[in-house]
């Protein structure tokens, strides 16, 4: 159940600790004894699933790390409700797996099913649907173990406080043990042949996309070139109702991995491979096809081995600032472009949703994202890396936009007031209810300030 100290790092390699152990509780009684074991020693608890997260949230110094995806069961999957309750550990493949027969989905995912339910949630994940915001939405209930081992319920009507502070809290109070979640009707959606336009005509045309055809159009995002000059979308409609069609059907097309990791080896040695990329991926995205759409809601199944030297980040903006951001982000990555090297920048839609007390999109957005070509190992990769990220996190919040926490490794404090400015009465209420702090994460070191 238990695995011994070692130093471990997150998504991107830029945050790491070293840890005592790593406990894999199996049961809730497990849990509970690792739980009240640390709370007895002082040691404290962070929670990790698959790793995903860039900013420290998935481990504390000195802190056990409890490794939760030993709870992995489906508890309960009610077809004719649609709703599915899933254990805390258990990844978007066990959901699949149980609902696709029925042609039921989630509300929203990541783009790969190798993350954890409770993860997710404690992330308050925005996947790439347009007709559904972020995870919260799709949340009836969750049972939350505590630091004295009891498990309390919180939905909309009950601990509504904790509902809203563990969804986009980041495991900081109390671990997930399990999660009730809605299901949708996962109907067949077909792709629309990309246009590739100039960046301040893609915007407009993607924004009148959003509002003429949006409940027409379940999966919208699109594609720009390193320098932000030049892009494209990507549409999905609805195609039918017809449940006839059998699943083996309605594969979707994806890039096989090995070519994939071979295209990212290239453009991390080639400057002229990264601005040919776009012109690539658009090619590709001209192929027509029709699939469900909580499988276009992935891009793999699993993340291939390119990613894993690739550091995320998102910063979203109202849909009416969304071209000041692109036009500025291009500037800025721009100036960098001999020290920096990013994959194709990506965009999409996202809902507005303020459920959760760290909400990322509080009103209808769109949100910007880089895939950067890591080199935590250099440390003036990394110096540029912190200073363009300063950069263009000034730029979001200037324009009344904020940044992904998930992603977040180099934000000052006061950036992060100025994106969330409920960020203190989250820390107040996770000191009322984790008065020890026996929940941490070096993130929260980072960030927790002095509340009242």
């Amino acid at each position: 159940m238990s695995r011994t100290a070692a130093t471990v790092t997150d998504s991107g390699g830029l945050q790491c600790a070293t840890v005592p152990s790593s406990p894999r509780p199996a049961s809730e009684k497990e849990l509970r004894a690792v739980v009240l074991a640390a709370a007895a020693s002082g040691t404290g608890v962070s929670l990790r699933g698959y790793g995903h997260s860039a900013g420290g949230q998935s481990f504390g110094e000195g802190a056990a790390m409890l490794d939760l995806r030993g709870l992995d069961r489906v508890v309960e999957f009610d077809p004719q409700a649609r709703t599915i309750r899933l254990q805390g550990g258990a990844s978007w493949a066990a959901l699949t797996r149980a609902a696709e027969p029925h042609r039921l989905g989630p509300t929203t995912k990541q783009e790969f099913e190798t993350f954890t339910i409770g993860g997710s949630i404690a992330a308050n994940a925005h996947g790439k649907s347009v007709d559904h915001g972020p995870l919260i939405g799709g949340v009836r209930s969750l049972r939350l173990m505590k630091a004295d081992g009891s498990i309390v319920t919180a939905s909309r009507s009950e601990n509504a406080d904790l509902f809203a502070a563990v969804a986009g809290g980041y495991g900081l109070f109390g671990v997930i043990v399990d999660a009730t979640l809605e299901l949708v009707e996962d109907r067949p959606v077909r792709s629309e042949t990309p246009l590739l336009l100039d960046a301040p005509d893609l915007i407009a045309a993607y924004v009148e996309r959003l509002g003429s055809r949006r409940e027409a159009t379940p999966l919208c995002y699109g594609f720009l070139d390193p320098a932000c000059r030049r892009g494209f979308y990507v549409a999905y409609v609805y195609d039918g109702d017809d449940r006839e069609v059998p699943l083996e059907q309605l594969e979707r097309h994806e890039p096989p991995p090995g070519a994939f990791n071979a295209f990212v080896r290239i453009q991390r040695r080639s400057a002229l491979a990264r601005r040919a990329a776009l012109r690539i991926t658009w090619a590709a995205s001209r192929r027509s096809e029709t699939t469900l759409r909580s499988r276009r809601l992935l891009l793999w199944d699993e993340p291939p081995a390119g990613l894993a030297g690739t550091l995320l980040q998102k910063f979203v903006v109202p849909v009416a600032r969304f071209a000041d951001l692109v036009r500025r982000a291009g500037q800025i990555l721009d100036r960098y472009r001999g020290e920096l090297a990013v994959l194709t920048p990506h965009f999409r839609f996202v809902p507005g949703n303020d459920e959760a007390l760290l909400s990322l999109a509080p009103e209808d957005s769109i949100a910007f994202i880089l895939s950067h070509l890591a080199r935590p190992e250099d440390p003036r990769w990394t110096a540029a890396f912190e200073r363009a990220t300063g950069e263009l996190l000034e730029a979001a919040l200037e324009l009344g936009g904020r940044h992904y926490l998930t992603f977040d490794s180099v934000a000052s404090r006061s950036q992060l007031l100025r994106g969330y400015p409920d960020w203190d009465r989250f820390v107040a209420l996770k000191r009322h209810h984790d008065p020890d702090r026996l929940f941490r994460s070096n993130f929260y070191e980072r960030y927790e300030g002095s509340a009242a």
